[in-house]
């Protein structure tokens, strides 16, 4: 597992810079023909085809942040006609209601449709988080979308507060969605990830911590994988949604990403449909705001309380056998069928002739009309089970495979970091405090291998890293030429808002000394959290602290962030959209 993870991620990520390219070269071409596509509901109204429900989990979020990232979105040229934002707040934050019309009447112009959801605090069963307040919005919008053929063509996304979504990724999924309507039901969107914003802002261990985290979510969305898990974001049709029973709200749903993912593959018997989009998610790291050593170790420290609601998540091992469990009762409780026998035929029979039943079915009777005239059963009055008596067939059977390569991707993620280490550890102090002649030969060999084989992976670690190194620059490209296009490159330069290479200062040192970041972010709280498991299952949601540093001009322009908000001046609004629209028809883009 030391080699085959680290290739693998190498693979993947060459393979994810591959595809990016193509998908831009190909959406330069597609954009120019494409037109967005309208359909008519049971009501007689008009909406778009697809229309993407954008949810906005938000609990004690700064004002501006959450600015930030609707602006971005306000800047994608099908904003207007197509995108629904839910901000979904929480009641247990201090007038979060407030912050929330606040927004919707700076933005509302800018989307198809805004609404707000309050999640109420206290409900029986739930635990605070992203989950339980994506469950409330979702079915908010489950409501507002309840026509039948309108379903088919929603597409919920759930993002960060801070994510920043290229254009690209709507257009793509909505390319995705038209293109293949046999399998858009069944179909979960998931874009790679990076980070972008303020990597060159924070401390050694924390950078080299999160480009691992954005490559072990790389790790699995090369072409050809079946199962590629989601973080953070990603995008599903409500169609999906609602078979599943929406988001859980329980505390073994703190890491809400992998298991809503664990849900729709066993609810679907691991036939889950996964399309890699080809358009990275721009995300900030967890910073400190406070400057100095002291901001250092804070900032460490915030990162650590992340990695730990991160390792949390290995609920969803013992989740994803229970799901698992469940689907092979699902399959093994449902009613054979017979493609041979006449429609006429009964699908169920009274208790004392099942047994009958049974027999005549592995016999493969063809006289099934015969049988049922000679018994009687054609006059008798035989109890009809009710649709709930039974469960349906399933559609597909059990994918073997998919489901395999599942709970391999859960060992990496929940168990690998703590396997790696107490191997690392107890292998070198063995060692160490053995002298070689009371070793046996054969243990040696062992210890030996096990060495090179992880020196063979802290090589290809190291290939990893400078291959994110282009990834990066690609990412940052591409969304500054999206910026420039939109009007937002100048404010975002001017505002540091772009980290332009993941190696810093130390060079080719903070790449070598990778294992630490893995150590203090990884294994620590991997076994915290496992450990923790044995007493409690809940664990207090903490939002992580994240930078402000870009687009801070644009408040100006925006009502204050204080809870006591002034009444917002549209008319000086227009005049300031205006002048500064004329300013940038008027002035050579600055390019760095």
């Amino acid at each position: 597992m030391s080699i085959l993870f680290p290739a693998r991620v190498c693979f993947a990520l060459g393979d994810v810079v591959k595809n990016i390219k193509e998908s831009v070269a190909a959406s330069a071409e597609s954009e120019k023909s494409w037109k967005a596509q309208t359909m008519v509901t049971e009501k007689g109204k008009s909406m778009p085809a697809p229309l993407f429900v954008i949810l906005l989990p938000a609990y004690k979020e700064d004002m501006g942040t959450l600015e930030d990232t609707l602006r971005v979105l306000a800047s994608h040229g099908q904003a207007r006609e197509s995108y629904h934002v839910y901000l979904a707040m929480e009641q247990k934050e201090e007038k979060s209601e407030a912050k929330a019309q606040t927004l919707i009447e700076t933005f509302r112009k800018s989307f198809f449709r805004m609404s707000y959801t309050i999640h109420p605090q206290g409900i029986p069963g739930e635990a605070q988080g992203k989950s339980s307040n994506e469950s409330w919005a979702a079915k908010q919008a489950c409501r507002d979308y309840a026509d039948a053929d309108m379903k088919h063509n929603v597409i919920i996304t759930t993002m960060d507060a801070d994510t920043h979504l290229s254009p690209r990724y709507f257009q793509l999924i909505a390319h995705m969605h038209v293109e293949s309507p046999e399998t858009r039901d069944t179909t979960m969107y998931v874009p790679p990830l990076v980070f972008d914003r303020n990597l060159h802002h924070v401390p050694l261990p924390v950078r080299t911590a999160d480009l691992m985290w954005a490559g072990a979510g790389i790790s699995s969305l090369y072409t050809g994988s079946l199962v590629c898990i989601p973080t953070s974001v990603y995008s599903l049709p409500m169609t999906l949604l609602e078979q599943v029973g929406g988001w859980d709200t329980g505390p073994g749903a703190i890491g809400e990403d992998l298991h809503m993912y664990i849900k729709c593959f066993f609810a679907l018997s691991g036939n889950l449909d996964v399309k890699v989009v080809y358009a990275a998610a721009s995300q900030c790291n967890v910073s400190s705001d406070m400057k100095g050593i002291a901001g250092y170790i804070d900032g460490i420290y915030a990162r650590y309380k992340q990695a730990l609601r991160h390792m949390w998540g290995s609920l969803d091992t013992g989740f994803a056998i229970r799901e698992c469990a469940k689907m092979f009762r699902r399959h093994w409780s449902a009613t054979p069928t017979r493609s041979d026998l006449p429609l006429s035929a009964p699908k169920y029979v009274c208790d004392h002739v099942k047994v009958v039943r049974r027999q005549l079915l592995m016999n493969r009777s063809s006289n099934w009309t015969a049988f049922y005239t000679s018994t009687g059963l054609h006059k008798s009055l035989v109890p009809k089970l009710t649709v709930t008596d039974t469960e349906a067939v399933p559609p597909k059977p059990i994918h073997v495979w998919n489901m395999c390569t599942l709970f391999l991707r859960l060992f990496e993620a929940h168990f690998l970091p703590i396997h790696l280490s107490v191997i690392l550890t107890t292998s070198s102090l063995f060692m160490f405090l053995t002298p070689s002649f009371l070793v046996p030969e054969v243990l040696h060999l062992a210890i030996d291998f096990a060495g090179w084989c992880r020196l063979g992976g802290w090589l290809l670690m190291l290939c990893y890293f400078w291959r994110y190194e282009q990834y990066h620059r690609l990412c940052v490209g591409l969304r500054q030429e999206e910026m420039r296009k939109a009007g937002l490159l100048d404010d975002m330069i001017a505002h540091d808002g772009f980290s332009l290479t993941t190696i810093h200062v130390a060079g080719a040192w903070e790449a070598c000394l990778f294992p630490l970041g893995g150590f203090i972010f990884g294994a620590i709280p991997a076994l915290q959290a496992v450990l923790s498991h044995v007493f409690t299952d809940r664990l207090t949601y903490v939002v992580s602290l994240k930078p402000q540093l870009a687009m801070k001009s644009w408040r100006s322009m925006t009502p204050s962030s204080s809870p006591m908000r002034a009444k917002f001046n549209k008319q000086a609004l227009s005049r300031l959209d205006h002048a500064a629209s004329s300013f940038r028809m008027s002035q050579p883009v600055k390019r760095k």
